[in-house]
């Protein structure tokens, strides 16, 4: 696939005219020396690079101007600090001094966290599909000097690497490939990498084209929008055929496998919808196959090897089937936003019963809440780091680190901890072999030779049979060897490198999961359970003091400044200012935490935060003056970013495909539907509205991957659900009731005047 993208490239350069300058405004013997300023960043990745030899350039007006004044085309390289690959590539290859110096010489190098700037990750890895059928991390593309693409790939292994047709197919030879191209077909390739971005700006812009929808965007009821309650069943049905009904979860047969909250929440909603919903999607019948698509997932994904079972959280991700492959790294959003799907699973199961700690999903609930405010992922400042990664040292004084070997096993480890009899009974629980059990044909290096990667292959009653004792013995068993695995663990070996970055909107993530889990904790009488509001408010105040600041560039009413938020802190506050995403899901965590708390100090900057973001990324349809553009399409909904930018060719993101996660826009829908109800404003009410009649071609022809902006509709069409306090005395028992309800139609809690 490579050597034919670089083929096509060749190709359609023939016949160019000979190398132009680009518009230059500095000369290059004007501009300084370059040199690698990975040092100066705030992120943990791309300052990881400021030992390699590679000239990285951060993303900016004076990288771009520099390209212009040397004609250099640009190298970009995308990537995260949890990510094994991204890992390799810095080791093998940016180490590298010849693959530097062809680097320095001939390109300009910009490297990129996906982390600190998820609008570049998202536009490129859909060019990257588009252009290459391929996706992923670390990511390698290739511009014009105005920023125009005509290159790119994911990961490429070391320098000197041979493909299976015996070609080189390492960075550096696309390096030499791409640069000849340059210097031979300057012009033609300029010419291809305008169509490029134009087809690219049309494909990232969902909610934006065509624009002939803007002057009639305006909504100001549920019948201004053309998607109905019936495109929700189509979605259950068109998502039923994506269902793997051996290991649950969604995709092709081959294809690896993510936990996708975003969908797991949309069919577990609907079983708490009312009738009108339940019969319009086909009944109870319908309602129940969705939720069993979801539970059997949620069933399959907890007792994998996707999951740590000595110390709680999720991988990102697995590359087979059956959820027993994966890439170790953990995300802390993922997690956060898997916790409110479990809790979901948790409370909709219980049927009117009391909740137990035995009931099937309490020890996801309680464990992944614990991993949460544990020190590991919570900061003593309160705030919420971004991930750890797969990779780690085995033990301390080693000098590689290798993937995944902070959550192997051997057979002989577990004798050695465990001692022989409580060995074998857990070894048997979590699929530990003598011989590793990973098979061969997924371990073609050999790099998992002996190890094991834990799953519960065998059930609690098996055992008890097979070994003659009661069931009881069995869990104190295999409790009592989760910790003393746990202590192990934590003594002899070296936790994963860690993100410290505090993300806003991975901190609202958090801070929602732990205010909804609260009530079910104290429930079961869990000893933590107290700790989760308290961490969750100790989190908002830490983004409110650091993260929500003066805006030094605009003036606010009365003559102040607005406040904008920024995207992270790591040692101060990240010159980056937030996304909408951030915007929507710090909204969404305090709005939860003043369900639990009933803290208005909480609702009020919600509301402030609300505004600064309607004001900042939505695309009103009375706010275009003039025609409508690319960058101000005026349909509704909203941009992921702001109007203004460091270069035009950089296209402005605006989508309600949930990438796994729920999509800005479905988030936002939702927190405006509440803030509506809450503070009795129709204004939130008509911009949810507007936001939903922005995407009616996308939510009607691809409704099952727009499914969290689909479950608005029924928000829109019914209503919010609104749960009213006429009464301060029955306030905690209502909240109570209101807290340990699974998630189904929007729904707020309403203090009376």
């Amino acid at each position: 696939m490579m050597s034919a993208q670089l083929q096509q490239q060749q190709s359609a350069a023939d016949g160019a005219a000979p190398p132009a300058l680009g518009n230059q405004s500095l000369g290059s013997d004007e501009l300084p020396p370059v040199r690698n300023r990975a040092s100066e960043s705030k992120s943990p990745y791309v300052f990881l690079h400021a030992d390699t030899p590679v000239a990285w350039q951060p993303m900016s007006e004076e990288t771009l101007a520099r390209a212009k004044a040397e004609n250099k085309p640009i190298y970009m390289h995308i990537g995260f600090l949890a990510d094994h690959l991204c890992h390799i590539t810095t080791r093998d290859t940016f180490h590298n001094p010849t693959v530097a110096a062809f680097l320095n010489e001939h390109f300009v190098p910009i490297i990129v966290d996906r982390e600190e700037r998820p609008d570049l990750d998202a536009i490129y890895q859909n060019y990257s599909v588009a252009v290459n059928s391929i996706s992923g991390w670390p990511l390698h593309l290739f511009f014009t000097p105005d920023l125009e693409p005509f290159f790119a790939n994911a990961y490429l292994p070391a320098p000197g690497t041979v493909g299976e047709e015996g070609e080189a197919c390492d960075l550096l030879t696309i390096l030499q490939s791409n640069h000849r191209l340059w210097v031979e077909k300057e012009q033609k390739c300029r010419e291809e990498a305008a169509k490029e971005l134009e087809g690219l700006e049309k494909f990232v812009q969902e909610g934006a084209l065509p624009l002939a929808r803007a002057p009639n965007a305006t909504a100001t009821s549920d019948s201004d929008i053309e998607v109905d309650l019936d495109h929700v069943e189509l979605a259950v049905s068109r998502i039923a055929k994506l269902f793997d009904p051996v290991h649950g979860g969604f995709g092709q047969p081959g294809e690896p496998k993510f936990p996708n909250p975003a969908r797991l929440s949309f069919l577990l909603r609907l079983r708490e919808c009312p009738d009108t919903v339940r019969d319009v999607i086909g009944g109870d019948e319908d309602v129940e196959r969705a939720t069993k698509m979801a539970l059997q997932t949620l069933s399959k994904m907890k007792n994998s090897g996707l999951r740590d079972h000595i110390g709680e959280g999720f991988m990102r991700m697995s590359s087979t089937s059956d959820w027993n492959m994966p890439h170790f790294e953990k995300m802390v959003g993922d997690n956060a936003l898997l916790l409110g799907v479990y809790l979901d699973a948790w409370l909709g199961n219980r049927k009117g019963t009391q909740l137990t700690n035995q009931d099937e999903f309490a020890d996801v609930v309680l464990g992944l809440a614990d991993y949460l405010i544990s020190p590991a992922i919570q900061q003593e400042n309160g705030g919420f780091i971004s991930s750890e990664a797969a990779y780690s040292y085995y033990r301390k004084g080693e000098q590689h680190m290798t993937n995944g070997t902070f959550y192997l096993w051997t057979h002989r480890e577990f004798d050695e901890v465990l001692g022989p009899e409580a060995s074998n009974i857990a070894a048997a629980y979590w699929n530990v072999q003598e011989d590793g059990n990973v098979p061969q044909e997924r371990d073609p290096s050999d790099e998992f030779l002996n190890q094991n990667i834990l799953s519960a292959g065998n059930g609690v009653h098996e055992l008890s049979t097979q070994h003659g004792l009661p069931v009881e013995e069995i869990h104190r068993i295999i409790a009592s060897s989760k910790k003393k695995l746990l202590a192990h663990r934590d003594k002899e070996r070296v936790r994963p490198p860690r993100d410290t970055k505090i993300i806003a909107g991975v901190n609202g993530m958090v801070i929602s999961a732990l205010s909804r889990s609260q009530a079910a904790a104290e429930a079961v009488g869990h000893s933590k359970s107290a700790e989760y509001i308290k961490r969750a408010e100790k989190a908002a105040q830490f983004i409110f003091d650091n993260l929500w600041l003066n805006d030094i560039n605009t003036e606010g009413p009365n003559g102040g400044q607005h406040k904008v938020l920024h995207r992270y802190w790591n040692n101060g506050p990240s010159e980056t200012l937030a996304f909408a995403d951030d915007y929507a899901f710090l909204i969404e965590g305090l709005l939860d935490l003043y369900e639990a708390t009933l803290s208005k100090r909480w609702l009020n900057w919600a509301q402030d935060l609300q505004d600064a973001q309607n004001r900042l990324f939505y695309d009103s349809p009375s706010a275009v003056n003039g025609a409508p553009s690319r960058r101000a399409a005026g349909s509704g909904g909203f941009y992921s970013t702001e109007l203004q930018t460091i270069s035009s060719n950089i296209p402005r993101l605006k989508s309600a495909m949930d990438i796994l996660i729920p999509s800005v826009n479905a988030v936002s829908a939702s927190n405006l539907y509440r803030l509506g109800s809450i503070f009795a404003e129709p204004r939130y009410k008509q911009i949810a509205l507007e936001t939903i009649k922005a995407f009616d071609p996308e939510l009607m022809e691809h409704h099952w991957i727009h499914q969290s902006l689909l479950a608005n509709v029924i928000t829109a069409k019914l209503g919010v659900e609104e749960v009213r306090i006429e009464n301060q005395d029955l306030a905690q028992s209502q909240l109570a009731e209101l807290r340990l309800r699974a998630r189904g139609r929007t729904r707020v809690l309403v203090e009376a005047k």
